[in-house]
């Protein structure tokens, strides 16, 4: 007997243009043989959990049931795709693992796919250290959901463990507001002029020489901050002119790091990052599945790498203009409608605007999304880092997370693209690089 009602559960949920998108990266890292499309969150502890106990807590989630008794109707031309609810009875399972090396995740868990075909779109690990600490892990599919939509999931989470009444209407997307096909297309001439002039050759990618990855594989690295550090951090993005907050100052950082490594390697070419919008209404408490996100893109030439400063200076006059622009709710408008289009035309034609290339980097922040989760399972959280989506090219993805007023840089990177030197490069860069009055 489930603790909710399983009939209020949507039978059908649409696409966003946003999910779709991610659709056509899920193509994409199967035929560069890389990574997969799924995102893992990891909550360290100081103590031992009981997988019993996490288990039973997930079970009671309509959202978690609902993520493992689904499957994908791919739209025909002018149909969009849908998640379809099929209730076969499928739960989550807690796998149990021991691990040798503190903090780490067990290759097994980075090696584990979640495709469109999968069985369940929502996975969950405890791994054991030697210390008596532990690590839970979760994975999905990140067709499904977006960081924010995390955020929302934990704390659905917790709402369960501590018996709170919720608003499953918040759950799930509503009712989308209908869109003209003279609107899509006067829409579509506009974002496509600008995507192509943004991202037009030549554009450096760390991974462009390579189109298949040999590794197949995510792997990763976290550099922390102390408290004090993160306050230095965020005082010299003021200094250095990023406004509403750190962001921008960031991008310039990762920035830097990806020219100088090009200016080692002898290589040329602009900068283009394209960078995560959140779509949601400010303050908004939903929906939590369903990606949202939109992009605001940059691209940075080289005489505009001179300084952190001038970085920054570039990249705000590219922010402001492109919001002026409505290029989020534009390229919003345009995933939707690209929702119509069958999805070998779709990855057909993302992959030939940019050549094969998507970025020269990947970035993107969670913000103070987590900085508050103190607690998940009623246990002390004592730390938070997250494993990203890893789209080769380029196998580069820097993520921002801030949790208890630390900063950490978890870095998500394919070997290929990556080696051991250019690593520890990239590690020593950042150190320097955000720490550093500009």
């Amino acid at each position: 007997m489930h603790p909710f009602n399983k009939s209020l559960l949507p039978k059908k949920v649409i696409l966003s243009g946003a999910d779709c998108f991610h659709l056509v990266l899920d193509k994409h890292a199967q035929k560069h043989g890389a990574g997969g499309n799924v995102m893992r969150k990891i909550f360290h502890f100081n103590k031992p959990l009981s997988a019993g106990t996490i288990e039973a807590i997930l079970k009671r989630s309509p959202v978690i049931y609902w993520l493992c008794n689904i499957r994908l109707r791919e739209g025909l031309l002018f149909q969009k795709p849908c998640w379809e609810f099929i209730d076969k009875g499928s739960e989550i399972i807690v796998r149990q693992h021991q691990c040798a090396a503190e903090n780490e995740v067990p290759r097994e868990i980075l090696g584990r796919d979640i495709s469109i075909r999968s069985d369940r779109f929502i996975e969950a690990d405890l791994v054991h250290y030697p210390s008596g600490a532990c690590a839970f892990i979760v994975s999905w599919n990140h067709i499904l959901l977006d960081a924010k939509g995390t955020t929302l999931l934990f704390e659905h989470l917790n709402a369960i463990s501590e018996n709170k009444e919720q608003d499953h209407a918040l759950f799930f997307p509503g009712p989308e507001k209908k869109t003209n096909i003279i609107t899509y297309i006067r829409n579509m001439y506009k974002v496509k002029h600008f995507v192509q002039q943004s991202a037009k050759p030549p554009v450096y990618s760390v991974g462009e020489k390579k189109k298949k990855s040999e590794e197949g594989l995510t792997a990763e690295k976290i550099i922390a901050f102390s408290s004090e550090e993160t306050k230095i951090i965020i005082a010299n993005a003021r200094k250095a002119g990023s406004r509403f907050g750190p962001t921008l100052y960031l991008i310039a950082c990762c920035s830097q790091i990806i020219d100088r490594l090009r200016r080692l390697k002898k290589r040329s070419g602009d900068l283009w990052i394209p960078v995560p919008y959140d779509g949601r209404l400010k303050g908004a408490n939903g929906p939590l599945i369903s990606n949202t996100v939109s992009f605001l893109f940059y691209r940075i030439p080289e005489q505009e790498l001179t300084s952190v400063p001038a970085t920054v200076k570039y990249l705000g006059a590219q922010m402001m203009e492109q919001i002026k622009l409505g290029i989020p709710q534009r390229y919003t408008l345009f995933l939707n409608m690209m929702r119509h289009v069958p999805l070998w035309l779709y990855y057909f034609l993302v992959s030939k605007t940019g050549k094969g290339v998507f970025a020269s980097y990947l970035y993107t922040s969670t913000g103070d999304n987590f900085n508050n989760l103190r607690s998940l399972f009623g246990e002390p959280i004592r730390d938070i880092s997250m494993i990203p989506a890893l789209t080769f090219p380029p196998g580069l993805t820097f993520v921002f997370l801030k949790h208890d007023d630390q900063l950490s840089v978890n870095i998500a990177y394919s070997p290929d693209s990556v080696n051991p030197d250019e690593l520890d490069f990239i590690e020593a860069q950042i150190k320097q690089l955000l720490i550093t009055e500009h």
